[in-house]
């Protein structure tokens, strides 16, 4: 018996109508609220102003989510663009 694992779930997309909701996005988006919630409540804790956390998130987080993303795209290149430079 393995004393910590997570079983994978079953399915891993759920459709509402035409629109697919995978399970690791839906892990991802909530791991991005409970990180701000916790950030900004460790922030006022120390002084800082309510709703600053919330603002730099707003930013932060679309660009670091290019930014990984570009940083895939330049490092296995080769999965997007082939031996010969531009082929998919």
């Amino acid at each position: 018996m393995i004393l910590a694992s997570i079983p994978s779930p079953s399915q891993g997309v759920w459709n509402l109508g035409p629109l697919p909701l995978r399970a690791y996005a839906l892990l991802i988006i909530a791991g991005i609220l409970v990180a701000v919630w916790l950030g900004n409540r460790r922030y006022v804790e120390r002084g800082g102003t309510p709703s600053t956390v919330t603002d730099i998130a707003i930013w932060a987080v679309p660009f670091g989510i290019v930014g990984g993303r570009i940083y895939h795209v330049i490092t296995d290149n080769q999965l997007y663009f082939g031996p010969q430079g531009a082929e998919v």
